[in-house]
């Protein structure tokens, strides 16, 4: 679901974006990074505290404090957010530490977002051109080492880095960083900048709006000149306003808003049609604002011609779609080759030999067996084997990992499914490869295969799911539906 990486891309990337371990202030004191050097707490220089908001009703609140060891920064920041997901109320916690060279590249971080019942964490330490990270997901641990391309710095400081930058009011073209999750680097640049006024705590302050596009998303922030942030608005009806600390703690904790995530992502559509979505097997849709070029939606079972998309659940015939070795990769939250997950996989499928019939048996324990629950965090595959319980994207996740541990190619499909609501959600579900071609899978919805009411948009880890979030505004009109596939 898209509300996967609202949370995670969106509290650490639309607000401030990296927001690490929150540690206090407290000078004198010492912080351990786990696997990374012990720090001593230096000379206080700053504090922000803001209030989240999403679509007019606050939801949250975070916090930014930079303080000087050496003559170095350390910054120290903290997120919660309280959100309604499928009329559940969740909450999020993202909190980490950053050290800074004096130019604010990074020299090391640590943090960790905590979201329902799974905790995801990342250190990392730069020596030279390598980036040594350490990924933990409960259950596991991995251990990365990456060859940067130069320096990378903390998004989070760059008000400061504007304004601490030799030719104002001068558009920044690269700020190269590194995302832990989708283990790449991305680049952020300021392409346009405008002089206006704001009212900050009561006063009327001088400040500059910085628009900031990276990975094709584009959010806008109101610093000072001395480079204080306050205010900022991304995608989706985010925003956070720089408030005292008082104020921004001021969150009535026994309220969640009315701003449900999977409902204020939906796509409205009407489904006037007498066969259920579960049973549709052929769907014939009309796209309206979707960007092509950065989605997928061509693939074994889906063609488009012009803006129209056709769906056949059990494939079209024109063109084979073969696996890629990622396929078969083990990636740092899809452990296929832990014993866990290996001798998981073996005792499912038990003597069967026939790949499919094996696939058929994983989707169908998955779906009996893992508990229904939204969450807020980023699933990794033995932490889901050990709690069985989440939303689709633990199911896809532990689904696929199983898969690749009997050596089966798989990838987990993002797109949209309709439900008997009037919409269509945002929704994770598998595809893999068997007898020489293409089947997909929803081991949430315990389908084999997935309805015709699926329309993956992507496919992949998380680097590529997060272009999902360049969607905007978009719609799908119902043409045609039915029981049976027409190729």
């Amino acid at each position: 679901m898209l509300r996967r990486i609202i949370f995670i891309i969106g509290a650490v990337w639309w607000f401030g974006t990296m927001y690490f371990i929150y540690s206090g202030s407290q000078k004198g004191k010492k912080v351990t990074l786990p696997e990374l050097d012990i720090v001593v707490v230096g000379k206080f220089e700053k504090q922000e505290w803001f209030s989240i908001y999403l679509r007019g009703e606050k939801v949250g609140y975070s916090s930014k404090s930079v303080q000087i060891v050496g003559k170095k920064p350390m910054v120290t920041d903290v997120s919660y957010l309280r959100l309604p997901v499928g009329g559940i109320v969740q909450e999020v916690y993202a909190t980490g530490i950053t050290t800074l060279d004096t130019d604010y590249s990074i020299q090391s971080f640590s943090f960790e977002i905590q979201g329902g019942d799974y905790i995801t964490s990342a250190d990392g330490k730069i020596d030279g051109n390598i980036l040594n990270v350490k990924i933990r997901t409960g259950e596991k641990t991995d251990s990365m080492r990456f060859e940067l391309s130069g320096k990378i710095y903390s998004p989070s400081m760059l008000p400061e880095m504007y304004a601490s930058s030799v030719e104002k009011n001068e558009p920044i073209k690269d700020v190269p960083t590194f995302d832990p999750f989708t283990l790449s680097e991305s680049r952020y640049e300021i392409i346009s900048i405008k002089n206006s006024l704001r009212k900050v705590m009561g006063e009327t302050r001088e400040a500059l709006i910085l628009t900031v596009r990276a990975m094709g998303l584009e959010s806008e922030m109101w610093i000072s000149p001395d480079g204080e942030l306050l205010y900022e608005r991304g995608p989706g009806g985010f925003e956070q306003f720089r408030e005292s600390q008082k104020s921004a703690l001021e969150f009535d904790l026994s309220k969640s808003g009315n701003s449900d995530i999977l409902t204020g992502f939906a796509i409205p559509s009407l489904w006037n049609f007498a066969i259920s979505p579960r049973n549709a097997k052929y769907g014939v849709y009309l796209l309206d604002g979707f960007p092509e070029k950065i989605l997928e939606f061509s693939d074994f079972n889906q063609k488009v011609i012009g803006d129209t998309l056709f769906v056949c659940a059990d494939g079209f015939s024109e063109k084979n779609y073969s696996p890629n070795p990622e396929d078969t990769t083990e990636e740092p939250f899809i452990q296929c080759n832990d014993l866990r997950i290996v001798k998981a996989a073996r005792k499912i499928v038990k003597s069967e030999v026939d790949t499919l019939k094996m696939l058929i048996k994983i989707n169908d324990y998955l779906f009996e067996h893992i508990k229904k629950e939204y969450q807020t965090s980023i699933p990794s595959a033995v932490d889901v084997l050990r709690k069985m319980r989440g939303d689709c994207n633990e199911h896809s996740t532990l689904f696929v990992a199983l898969a690749r541990a009997l050596k089966i190619p798989s990838r987990i499909n993002i797109g949209v499914v309709y439900r008997e609501d009037g919409y269509f959600y945002y929704h994770a579900w598998v595809q893999a490869y068997a007898d020489g071609r293409w089947h997909t899978f929803d081991p949430t919805f315990g389908q084999y295969p997935a309805d015709a009411s699926h329309i993956k948009m992507l496919s992949g880890n998380l680097q590529k799911q997060i272009q999902i979030l360049r969607l905007g505004q978009v719609g799908i009109e119902i043409l045609k539906v039915d029981e049976k596939c027409q190729r």
